[in-house]
């Protein structure tokens, strides 16, 4: 595009759709753009002749903080009688980015053997890799096998998901890239609150990944348990919440058992394709990894599984 006499500007174009939702998203059109962790050569030619060329290369673009897993700990969890238990954590020690909901009620043992394995640990056989696995708790709760960028608090019978991060953005990334493996079967528990339950029994499960560029000024918690759940969201389905704009997001519905890994990449789906870098907002970052797309239901196969590993940005 020439923006002024001999200047010329090179920047993405963006193809308008909608989504499921009948929601405008932008994509970025292939070969337009200029993006980073990539070489280029810009060409000058007048009548099909190279006039001039130069090449140049861009910044190498941002990391996912322990986006090959290989980084685990433990965390103290206290509970309501000032016990100290230490939890499963898919971090290093030291950093605080990814969470799992429920390893803390399952995890009580205050450093001696689990009485339940937690719902999302590193995979015993695959090390460096996460494990998230369903499973039906006391015999009749349904939790699925989560794990996700934010924070979990855990209280009674209940527990939420704070979902969000502050991340540092530089450059915006075309897509997501992650490895996955997953056992996905039919449903066979549903929620006592879940509205729409009976159209749910015994139907094929559904697992689910997706990540989203948001600009919160707080996390947005997700509330599920014994009673009833609150606070539930899809950035498919949504541009905002109360705590702020969602800019973009990539989503991936998992149908099928897949045994071996399959890569995946997830395009983002932009609805301001034009916005500012959300890196000085409080919480920037969400991504999402789910056996069960209702597990905030407490709805799901008992028996799915997944692994995950080597999250990161496609340029």
């Amino acid at each position: 595009m020439l923006v002024e006499g001999s200047k010329y500007r090179l920047a993405p174009v963006y193809e308008t759709s909608k989504n499921a939702a009948g929601l405008d998203v932008h994509t970025i059109k292939a070969g337009t753009g200029v993006f980073a962790a990539t070489n280029y050569e810009v060409r000058i030619a007048k009548d099909g002749q190279t006039v001039d060329s130069k090449e140049f290369a861009t910044a190498a673009g941002d990391k996912i903080p322990n986006g090959d897993m290989s980084g685990w700990s433990k965390r103290i969890w206290i509970d309501g009688s000032n016990n100290e238990y230490p939890i499963t954590y898919p971090n290093p020690e030291g950093m605080k980015v990814w969470d799992s909901g429920n390893n803390a009620f399952l995890e009580q043992n205050n450093g001696e053997e689990s009485l339940f394995t937690p719902l999302c640990r590193q995979d015993e056989t695959e090390p460096g890799t996460a494990r998230l696995q369903a499973r039906m708790v006391l015999g009749f709760v349904f939790a699925p096998g989560n794990m996700f960028t934010g924070d979990f608090d855990y209280s009674g019978f209940s527990g939420t998901v704070n979902f969000g991060k502050p991340y540092a953005w530089t450059a915006r990334p075309r897509a997501l890239k992650v490895r996955y493996k997953a056992q996905v079967g039919k449903i066979d528990k549903v929620g006592s609150y879940d509205p729409d339950k009976d159209s749910y029994k015994d139907q094929p499960d559904r697992a689910r990944i997706f990540v989203a560029v948001v600009n919160w000024k707080a996390q947005h918690g997700v509330t599920s348990g014994m009673t009833e759940p609150a606070g539930m969201w899809d950035p498919a389905a949504k541009t905002s919440l109360d705590e702020g704009t969602i800019l973009g997001y990539g989503d991936l519905v998992i149908t099928q058992t897949a045994t071996g890994w399959v890569e995946a990449t997830l395009p983002f789906n932009w609805y301001a394709k034009d916005a500012a870098n959300p890196a000085s907002a409080p919480f920037s970052l969400v991504i999402s990894c789910a056996t069960s797309v209702r597990g905030d239901y407490l709805t799901g196969c008992s028996t799915n599984t997944m692994q995950v590993d080597d999250f990161e940005w496609v340029y």
